[in-house]
């Protein structure tokens, strides 16, 4: 007996880094997954192989099984399986397998998706799941990863489509008029976010007024964001990402290959491109007009050498079974 559940990735459209000082943001799930199963092993131990990293957890200890910095990848996931089991208080083993086709490290929500999968993949082993629980759990985990995580990345994971996220608002699910067809350029540069988060906040204290500035604007994009897809409105959701870019290119965050990929997307017909998620390399996001547009988007990106792939929104979010 095997317990199934798989998570989406997430992609930010507009808000990152100055959503950490209160601003909205715009977060989405899209049609890319992490799979996990999860079936009871030896009592006490915790077994877990992912593409990344394989270990084996009994108690305190740690066996290491395959990857390199196995065990700092794989506490999370551990603590959120554990979670679960405690929480209906069994004693058993589990040997948890996870699958990827999201990029590892470059801002696309892969650690979210691996706890929100994992978490549900146990749940349901075990009894019935409850995505409201398995989100709260995601949460709770994915803080040893990012001690001040919003959760934002958990919820766009396990309930899927658009949402807009403030401290103050909270979350909240957005209706869009339009398909957003939608391409991912991965510059092969992994990102350290924490690094990334501590260099904005270094900007901030030293120009406290240029930096509220870009605040105002952040916030006045997002704002139009949300007008522009209540309405719809596909070409203004691409000057709007633009801009947006623009702002982030000013905190310092961006990267010369996400640039080049930006210039890329944008000479092959993008509506709009930008980076997304903590930046310095990662990934980028070009919105196109249409699905041949993303398609030629896609292949002019490859042509320079880099990785490319077309998605969509994904409106689902977790798929438990």
């Amino acid at each position: 007996m095997k317990g199934k559940a798989s998570a989406p990735a997430k992609i930010i459209l507009f808000g990152e880094h100055f959503v950490v000082y209160g601003n909205p943001a715009i977060l989405a799930s899209i049609n890319r997954r992490i799979s996990v199963s999860a079936k009871k092993g030896k009592k006490g131990k915790v077994t877990i192989k992912s593409d990344i990293a394989s270990g084996e957890f009994e108690g305190s200890t740690f066996k290491l099984i395959e990857g390199v910095n196995a065990r700092n990848a794989l506490d999370p996931l551990y603590f959120a399986a554990k979670q679960a089991l405690d929480a209906r208080k069994q004693k058993t083993g589990l040997e948890i397998t996870i699958k990827s086709d999201i990029p590892y490290g470059v801002g696309l929500g892969s650690s979210a998706a691996a706890l929100v999968a994992t978490i549900a993949a146990v749940e349901s082993l075990l009894g019935r799941p409850d995505k409201k629980k398995i989100c709260e759990g995601a949460i709770e985990a994915e803080r040893i990863i990012h001690k001040n995580s919003s959760g934002a990345d958990c919820f766009v994971s396990t309930f899927g489509g658009l949402i807009h996220y403030s401290r103050g608002g909270g979350l909240k699910k957005v209706d869009s008029k339009t398909k957003l067809p939608l391409v991912i350029g991965d510059t092969g540069i992994k990102h350290n976010t924490g690094e990334l988060v501590s260099s904005v906040r270094k900007l901030k204290e030293a120009n406290q007024m240029v930096f509220a500035g870009l605040m105002s604007q952040a916030k006045d994009i997002c704002n139009q964001a949300l007008v522009a897809l209540g309405s719809g409105n596909i070409g203004q959701l691409g000057v709007l990402m633009n801009e947006s870019q623009l702002l982030l290119n000013r905190l310092g965050v961006s990267h010369e290959k996400a640039d080049d990929l930006i210039d890329v997307a944008k000479s092959s017909g993008a509506l709009g491109a930008k980076m997304t998620g903590a930046g310095g390399g990662g990934a980028i996001i070009a919105l196109a007009a249409s699905k041949e547009d993303s398609e030629r988007i896609a292949s002019d990106i490859k042509a320079e050498g880099f990785a490319a792939f077309e998605v969509e929104i994904d409106p689902i979010g977790l798929v438990i079974g």
